[in-house]
């Protein structure tokens, strides 16, 4: 493989490597570093929608097309329930003093990410000044480096000045939400245990969790994982050290359509999440509570097509929630319609995929 590049970090004495990292090396690259952030993408910059082991359907206007212009005469029952939840999601109230509703958080055509959902890890960035950013997401599998490269440009674009991430957790075989929480402690005891560490540590965790609830999940050590609290236990107990501090925004909902279907989804960074994380962080969210042109820097990313398609929704806040949506998708970005619809037509989060239950 490649020899990485090491390229100094501008506010610290630490150094950022490209590509691939070891826990040995990450936990020295942290020494002076006092806050981590351990990222997962699919489901915190994107919303993804849960269906079983299988990868989750991504919120996208091509997705919202199908499900809107389908004939539901000609669909068979497990696709019905697809263009359920699509519908559903699309149609959900982001609540929490947020306007709006999930289809703002919508990706534009190819992409898998939301400009809406980068611009809120950035303010979460820049609350805690210069972060340790960690890829904790199945994105950092070799195969997906130019996706990641491609993701640093954006937010470097937001944040205004060059992002790279800091390092990786391992690449180890995650079968689901058990081991991706298991791979974060792991990380979490290098850098915590390291004999050159001093000073306290902050831990932030951004993550779906393949899109998972906390439904009592069996850690080692008898561990049980109902909630959020006993997450940022669990992560204390593997740091084995007092002076760390745990912060766990876990991007999960569910609720259950009028049609009976169960609908999860991995959230994206909503306004609460956010304003929950940079509360941790110690610093005021200024980030606005309502969805609106103000949420992007367009000047930043060069992209005005969210900024339109949010005026646009701004001002059908009346409309009925179908109203809403069938609005949403008229201002969409033109696509190639599919010449065929089945399991396989809707577009999914490929680099999500729990192959186990947990």
């Amino acid at each position: 493989s490649a020899r990485p590049e090491r390229r100094p970090r501008a506010d610290s004495r630490t150094y950022c490597w490209r590509g691939r990292i070891s826990l040995s090396q990450a936990c020295t690259m942290a020494v002076s570093t006092d806050t981590v952030i351990y990222l997962d993408i699919d489901g915190v910059l994107n919303v993804g929608i849960g269906d079983g082991g299988t990868a989750p359907l991504l919120l996208n206007d091509i997705n919202l097309e199908m499900a809107q212009k389908v004939d539901p005469s000609r669909l068979t029952t497990q696709e019905r329930v697809y263009v359920d939840k699509v519908i559903s999601v699309a149609n959900q109230a982001l609540g929490h003093a947020e306007n709006g509703t999930f289809s703002d958080y919508a990706c534009l055509g190819s992409s898998q990410v939301a400009d809406i959902l980068i611009g809120r890890l950035t303010e979460i960035i820049r609350a805690c000044g210069a972060p340790f950013v960690v890829l904790a997401s199945n994105w950092r599998k070799p195969k997906y480096e130019s996706k990641v490269r491609g993701l640093e440009e954006t937010i470097s674009k937001h944040l205004g000045r060059r992002f790279t991430f800091d390092g990786t957790t391992s690449l180890v075989n995650e079968k689901g939400a058990v081991d991706r929480l298991r791979c974060i402690g792991d990380h979490v005891n290098m850098i915590c245990t390291d004999p050159a560490r001093k000073g306290a540590v902050r831990i932030l965790v951004l993550d779906d969790f393949f899109v998972s609830a906390f439904d009592g999940w069996a850690m080692e050590g008898g561990a049980r994982i109902s909630s959020e609290a006993d997450a940022e236990s669990y992560l204390r107990q593997r740091a084995d050290s007092p002076s760390v501090d745990v912060k766990m925004v876990h991007c999960y909902a569910y609720w259950v359509t009028s049609m009976g279907n169960k609908v999860e989804i991995g959230t994206g960074l909503t306004a609460e999440r956010t304003g929950a994380a940079v509360e941790f962080l110690g610093s005021s969210c200024h980030m606005p509570r309502q969805c609106s042109i103000n949420t992007i820097d367009t000047k930043a990313t060069g992209d005005t097509r969210w900024a339109e398609r949010l005026h646009s929704v701004e001002s059908t806040r009346a409309l009925s929630r179908v109203d809403r949506v069938k609005t949403f998708l008229s201002h969409a970005v033109p696509i190639v319609p599919k010449k065929t619809f089945g399991n396989n037509a809707f577009v999914r989060n490929r680099t999500t995929v729990a192959t186990a239950s947990h």
